[in-house]
Parts: structure tokens; sequence; C-alpha cells
């Protein structure tokens, strides 16, 4: 120790001048080696960019930091370049590392950065061009103008007038002279004689301006300079123009014109050409806009045969997907966009992340479409398009209102009315909130509420926007059985584009209907053959007024232990709409054990938005026991039910009733029921329904039918379902059930049933819904217990 202390000083350098001079030479190899690895491709580029920045990390070389940079910039890496020594002073960089990096700032649109660059090679590097030009262009860029001709006159000063510097200041000529004055000057300086740049000058500003009149005139003054072609071009910028203003205005008959001068052009343009691919794209925006849905997806796939499309092209494809029930495509479209926006600007732009919510939602994700919702800045106040200004962030009011919808689809329809109560606190007067509000009591089932909010909405609505919520009172008159009223809205609507919803769901719901329904069931224990049923109806297609006829067919078969009993009837009926009631009539004549004729009449009355009563007579009921018909005994009956709407989730129920039988026994019946969703989360539900009912009866002792002294029952069922969006207007809803419950009849012991069924509902497009059921049971009959196996199979279809 004492003798390395003694070693006097110039000892000690001198040991250490070699190594450090050894361990530089090494960087520096390392350096060269991967700048040239570098060359040889894009992975090898990726690669060297590594291993400099392990180099630079482990040495602070100047010169490795400097290639790593330069190697950055060459791959489009230009953040990643300005983030190499966040804190290294320009003064510290060399003359090739200012230049890389204040390019790589006004290309990221960091122009205070670039400035600061440019500056630093005014003052360092005064004999090089670039930091006068750089920062004449980073000057134009922050719109300061007067300082970019100070740049510009002192770069000429020093280096004369060359191309770059006339590039600068036309570049500066092009942000300060308005589009008016360029044009009027280059205008003012053609003549018959004027040569072609000259024209196309004009001919360009006038495009940019969208001065329609003025290239048409050109054209036809210098058609030596101008082709077909270009004539074909103007026709398509007119048309996607007027397209634009028509979706700006929601004009109808605007979108129908540029619909039309776009179906010219493309009928003109040679097929596959520029032109032929730019108006089929602007096409498929005026199809969709105008609810032309499937001509959308032809051109898509017309398009799809030339190339990879843009974004904004499959975004169009992805909006007619969902609108024709192809939610799980779209939303799939829409993540690829959006994956796309991450890559290219670390973020989702706020119309691809709407469109996403929105196919979320249609595919009943609807927790998955609330995380998306987080990407929206949210905060009270934002930016205005100069970035200059704040101005109320209209995200904030979006957000509130996606959350309350998927709140209320995803089975949680009060909180989203307590939230949208909450916000109408604080702003009464919102048209938007209050249209909402009536959204939210229209699913939740009460369409008289719905309308009262949708009619406060109208006092505050613009007027170019009040047909918009007229087309949600007709679609809530139409729901709540007031055929009448919406009929008028109809009429009133046939030519407003605001109730185009409105007519395709009256013109559904008016189309001819045939429903038909078979159920099986067969004893197992005691053995027995299969007892089946099955109904029929026909509708025809309502009236303007609500009204329909009907042709309807019934029959039952009943093994009765080998000697079996049939029994049917046919016949024809009304619907009558005397809003708010609904009365139904019926006559026709019985088949097989069934000799007579039938006639009923039943009325449906909404009493409130929520409670409503129902009342039907039977002359000859359906509902008389085959073996009564095979005894020639026929009953009357008549019935009184109420049923409470208390939500969508929860409904409650009760009837009485009477059957008359022609053998003197008078049977009475009373039941209670009760409807609930208990949960649901996105496509999951779970359901129960309890129900309880009495009956009483004469002493019959030859009665062969059911026919205790009294009996009642209780019982309850739990069902889960899962429903699945398929595409193509197609899902399906599967639903497992299973209950039990207790039977009590007079003279025999009480007994325990149960049940347990398997079924699927699905529903093709708006037209046909097909559901099947199969399931095994335990269930009383006079007081013993049997085990059954059954089925049903529904069918529900439209005409229109």
């Amino acid at each position: 120790m004492k003798f390395t202390r003694s070693l006097p000083l110039w000892a000690v350098a001198f040991a250490v001048i070699p190594s450090v001079g050894h361990a530089a030479s090494n960087v520096d190899a390392e350096r060269e080696r991967w700048v040239v690895h570098s060359r040889s491709g894009e992975a090898e580029r990726g690669e060297a960019v590594a291993a400099l920045r392990r180099l630079y990390d482990g040495s602070g070389d100047k010169l490795v930091r400097a290639d790593l940079i330069a190697l950055l910039i060459r791959g489009g890496q230009q953040q990643e370049a300005l983030a190499v020594c966040a804190a290294c002073r320009p003064d510290g960089y060399s003359a090739d590392e200012l230049q890389n990096l204040a390019k790589a700032a006004r290309d990221t649109k960091k122009f205070d950065t670039a400035a600061l660059f440019y500056r630093e090679l005014q003052t360092r590097f005064s004999q090089q061009k670039t930091g006068l030009l750089g920062g004449a262009l980073t000057a134009v860029d922050m719109a300061r103008y007067s300082e970019a001709e100070v740049l510009i006159k002192e770069y000429r000063r020093r280096f004369g007038s060359d191309a770059d510097i006339q590039t600068a200041e036309n570049y500066l000529n092009k942000q300060t002279t308005t589009l008016t004055g360029r044009l009027a000057g280059q205008l003012g300086s053609l003549g018959k004689s004027s040569d072609k740049e000259t024209v196309l000058q004009a001919y360009r500003t006038a495009a940019e301006m969208q001065v329609y009149p003025m290239q048409e005139r050109l054209l036809e003054s210098y058609p030596q300079y101008f082709s077909e072609n270009d004539r074909q071009w103007l026709k398509t910028g007119k048309a996607v123009s007027l397209l634009r203003s028509a979706l700006a205005t929601n004009n109808r008959a605007q979108l129908e014109t540029a619909y039309r001068e776009l179906n010219a052009v493309i009928a003109a343009a040679p097929e596959n050409s520029a032109i032929y691919i730019a108006a089929l794209r602007d096409r498929m925006t005026a199809s969709n806009a105008l609810e032309k849905h499937e001509e959308t997806l032809a051109d898509y796939r017309r398009l799809a045969k030339t190339g990879e499309q843009p974004d904004f092209v499959k975004a169009q494809y992805a909006h007619a997907l969902l609108a024709t029930g192809s939610p799980n495509q779209a939303s799939a479209i829409f993540r690829g966009i959006a994956d796309r926006q991450i890559a290219q600007s670390k973020r989702v732009s706020d119309d691809t992340n709407e469109q996403l919510i929105q196919a979320y939602a249609e595919a009943v994700r609807y927790s998955k479409a609330k995380l998306l919702i987080r990407n929206w800045n949210t905060a009270e106040t934002a930016l205005d398009f100069t970035r200059n200004a704040k101005i109320k962030n209209p995200l904030r009011d979006k957000a509130y209102f996606w959350n309350a919808r998927l709140d209320a689809w995803n089975g949680r329809p009060g909180k989203a009315i307590k939230d949208m109560d909450a916000w109408l606190a604080e702003h009464p007067a919102d048209p938007w909130a209050l249209t909402l509000r009536g959204e939210l009591a229209q699913w939740d089932g009460h369409d008289e509420e719905a309308r009262e909010w949708f009619r406060r909405a109208k006092e505050y609505m613009p007027p170019d926007s009040q047909e918009w919520v007229d087309n949600k009172i007709a679609q809530s008159e139409m729901s709540s059985g007031n055929w009448k009223e919406a009929g008028q809205y109809a009429a009133a609507g046939a030519d407003k584009p605001n109730f185009s919803g409105f007519r395709r769901q009256y013109i559904e719901n008016r189309a001819p209907q045939f429903v038909a329904n078979v159920q099986a069931m067969k004893t197992t224990s005691p053995s027995d053959g299969t007892e089946w049923g099955q109904d029929a109806t026909l509708y025809s297609k309502r009236s303007a007024d609500g009204h329909r006829a009907y042709v309807t067919e019934r029959s039952a078969y009943v093994p009765n232990h080998g000697s079996p009993l049939r029994a049917g009837r046919a016949g024809v009926g009304a619907q009558i709409s005397l809003y708010p009631a609904t009365v139904t009539v019926e006559a026709g004549h019985g088949f097989d054990l069934n000799r007579k004729a039938y006639a009923l009449a039943s009325a449906d009355y909404r009493l409130t938005g929520r409670l409503k009563l129902k009342a039907d007579a039977a002359y000859n009921s359906a509902n008389t026991p085959v073996k009564a018909l095979n005894q020639n005994v026929y009953a009357h009956e008549y019935n009184l039910a109420t049923e409470y709407r208390h939500s969508s989730a929860t409904q409650i129920g009760a009837g009485v009733g009477l059957m008359d039988f022609d053998d003197g026994n008078l049977r009475k019946s009373a039941n209670v029921w009760m409807n609930n969703l208990l949960y649901q989360y996105d496509r999951w539900q779970l359901g129960s329904k309890l129900w309880a009912d009495y009956s009483a009866n004469k002493n019959i002792p030859e009665a062969h039918y059911y026919n205790p002294k009294n009996s009642k029952s209780l019982s309850g069922t739990l069902q889960l379902s899962y429903t699945a969006p398929l595409d193509n207007g197609i899902s399906l809803k599967q639903t497992v059930s299973g209950g039990a419950g207790r039977y009590w009849q007079s003279g025999v012991a009480a007994e325990n049933t149960w049940n347990l069924s398997y079924g699927h509902d699905w529903q093709f497009g708006r037209k046909t819904s097909l559901t099947y059921e199969f399931g095994r049971r335990q269930a009383m009959y006079d007081g013993q217990p049997e085990f059954q196996n059954f089925g049903n199979i529904g069918l529900n279809m439209k005409f229109n």
C-alpha cells in the first residue's frame, strides 16, 4: 500500500492511458461493425439499433450516439431518436445529430424542439444551409411568418437563391396567401396562349377551393390540356362534395342526387381504374346513408378484388355488416382498425372507439363495450380545433350516455334511469338527455312514460332534429298498440329520412304472419302413448288502423290407454284495434269428437302504461278436455286477468275463471304468477318464474275427465339462458330450465313435482323465428304422480 501511494502521478497516468485508449479503440471498432451490418436490410438495422443502444449505454460515446440516432431516423423511429439522450443539451450535439434531430422533431410536429435545434445549427454551424432553411420551414409550421421571412432573406443574402429556398418561400406564400387571392392572381395571368402548367396551377387551386364552375370553365377553355378522365374526376369531386354536404345536413334529396351521380361515374369509368375505385368507395358511404346496406356489401366485395382497402372503406363495410346483423364480423374489422391506429399514433380515434363500442353492444358484449369508454378523455373541457381555446368537452356527455345505455341493456335499467335522472337534475333542458331518458323508459316497458319524455325533449330540440324525436314517438305508439296514431305518423313521414327506422318496423309489424306450435307429451310411468296437440294461424296484413283477420286450426290427440281420442276445430277471426283496447272475435266449427260450432270474444285493455286487463268468453271453449267431448260434454268459459309490469325485469299477474260444463259441473279457478330477471351478465341471463293456482269442481261421478273436488299447486322455475348473435341476421338463445313444486288435491296425499328442460330459440333475420324445447317432468294427474317426457316446437314467419 505504501509503495502504491508513493508512485508519482506521471507514472499512474502512463499506466492508465494505454487501457483507456484500448477501450476507446474497441468501442469505435464495435460501432463501425454494427453500422456496416445495418446496411444489409431492415432486420439487420434493427439488430444494429439494439447493439448500438447497449454500446451507448455502456460507453456514453458521442459517435455511437450519432450513429444510433441516424439509424433510428432511417427506420422511421423519430420519437425513439429524440429520446436517445433526453438530458443532452443542444450545444452538446454534432452538426449531423442536430440536423437529424431537428428533422425528427419537425416530422413529429414538435416544432418548439425543432426550432431549438435549427437555432443551434445557425449559431454553431453557420456555414451550413440547413440551419436557416429548416428554421424558415419550422417558423411557417408555427405560423411565425415574419420570422420565416427574415430567415429566408438571410439565407438568400448568404447562400443566394436556389431551389431549396424557393420551395420554402412557396410554402410560406401558400400559408399566407388566401386561396381566393391566389386563384384571382392565377386567373388574371391566363390568356389564350397560356402554357399548360399555368392553367393546371389555376385548376388545382380551384379544385382545392371546390369551385366547380371555375374548373368546368377551365376544362372548356383549354380542352387541349385535359382528358376525359379529368372530366370524370371533376364529376366525382362534385358528387363527393354534395355527399358530404348531405351527410352534414341529413338532406335525403341531396344524398339521392350524390348517389345517382356516383352511379353515373362508375358506369362510365373503366373497371378497376383509379376513378372507378374512388367512386365505388364513396358510393359505399352514400349507400349506407340511404340504408342500402346490401349494396354497400356488394361494392366492398368488388373493391376487395382490387387489393387491400384503406381503413375508412373497411369502416363503411363494417357499418353495413352491423346494419345487416353481423356484429361479430363488424367487431373484428373495427378492432383491426383500432389496433392499427394504436400502432401508428398510440391511441384509438374517438370515432373508431365509438364504432367499436356500438359493435360490441350489438354483439351482446356489453361489459367489453363499457371498458372502451375509458379510452375517451371525459374531462369537463377540451381544446377546440385551434388547440388554443377551451370548450365544453362533447365526449363527457357521450361517455355518460353510453354508460347509461349499456347498463340498461345489461340488465340494470334501474341504475341507468337513476344516473340519467341525476344528469337531468343538473341539465334539465338537455334535449338529448331527455330523449335517452325516454328510450330508457321504453326499453323498460313503459311506452306512455317514454312518450312524455320524448315530447319534453322536442321542446328544447332544434327544428331540424324534431323529426328524429317524432320517429321515436311513432315507434312507441306502435309498441303500445296505438296503430291508428302510428299510421298517421307513417303517412306524414313517408318521405322523411328520419322516419326510415320507424317505417321499416311499421311495415314488418303489419305484414302477414304465420304462427304454428306443436306440443307432445309421453307418459312413461304409468306407460301410455304419446299425447300431442298442434295449432296454426295465418294472419292477414294489418290495416292502417291496426285491424287484421286470420284463419286458424287446432287439433289434439289423446292416446287414452289404447283407445285414442281426437278433437279439433277450425275457424276465422279478427283482431280489432280500438286503442287502448284490442278486441278479438273468432268463430268456427269443431271436427272429430268436437261436433259443435264455437265462438269466442276477448278484450285486452291497457288501463295504464303498467297495468293491463283482459277478459274473455268462449262458447264451446278450446280448453274443454277431449275426454269430456268424448262424453258429448261441452263447456263454456269466462276469464278475467290482470298483469302489472313493474319493469322489463319484473312482471306479476293474476286471474280468475269459470268453466261451465254441460253435465252440471262448474269449475272455478284462480292463479297468481310472477316472472323476474334475477341476473344478467352480457349474454348470460338468470330468470325465475313463480306460479300458484287453485281450482274447484262440482262432484260429477260420471265424468271421465280430470275433475277433483279441489286442487292447488305451487311451483317455481329457474331459467339460465345464453344468447349468441351468429352474424348474417341469425342469433341463438339456449335455455336450461329446472323447477320444483308441490301439488295438493282433496282426498289424496300431497306430492312433489319437478321439471327439467333444454331449448333453443333461433332468430333468422327479422322475419322468421324457430323455437323448440324438450325435457322431463313429474306431474300429477287426479292425485297420481306421472313421469312424462315432453317437447314442443314453434314457428313464426312474417311475409313482407
